[in-house]
């Protein structure tokens, strides 16, 4: 399950995930499908976690719950608003997350308006009106490989992705590419 509640930073900088009872529930439940109940968080679930099928549910899971992690960071929301999954039904919640595509940060990001954009700028470091354009591009392209629906087009492994971020930190071309390429 992870999240920003699940996350801690140390002083050196290194993330530590503090939350396993996801992990350890789903290893333990063989019958977990037949609960009818939701384990996890909506807003960083993948499709195939949503499903409840353990068969599907894969350290790709894990890529799209960084994604999403990505994206909030780089805009100050979720790809998917949490108010608006918390107001959907467990099957209805199913069906947005294998249906519904995510803005690309850089959209989501050029649609904040006053004062959802001040803050996002000011913590990125970035004027306001240049805050879509930092993000255009590899940054996008990173992300939306991450929320990827068909889990087999998104990074195969967290190393995978930290090695993307990586070239794009270094000013290297990104293997996340253009969408659909």
């Amino acid at each position: 399950d992870l999240k920003p509640a699940n996350l801690l930073i140390d002083a050196d900088g290194r993330p530590h995930v503090t939350d396993f009872g996801l992990a350890k529930r789903i290893a333990d439940d063989a019958e977990i499908t037949q609960s009818g109940a939701i384990l996890g968080t909506p807003a960083y679930m993948s499709p195939e976690q949503a499903e409840m099928s353990s068969m599907d549910v894969d350290t790709r899971t894990d890529v799209y719950a960084l994604g999403v992690l990505l994206y909030e960071l780089l805009t100050g929301t979720t790809p998917f608003p949490q108010e608006q999954l918390r107001s959907l039904g467990f099957g209805q919640i199913q069906k947005f997350l294998a249906e519904e595509e995510p803005e690309k940060p850089s959209t989501r990001v050029s649609t904040l308006v006053g004062r959802q954009k001040g803050p996002v700028s000011g913590q990125r470091r970035v004027e306001r009106r240049f805050l879509d354009t930092e993000i255009r591009g590899d940054l996008d392209w990173i992300v939306m490989k991450c929320l990827e629906k068909d889990r087999t087009r998104r990074y195969e492994s967290a190393g995978s992705l930290a090695m993307d971020i990586k070239r794009y930190l270094s000013n290297e071309p990104v293997s996340a590419g253009a969408p659909g390429a």
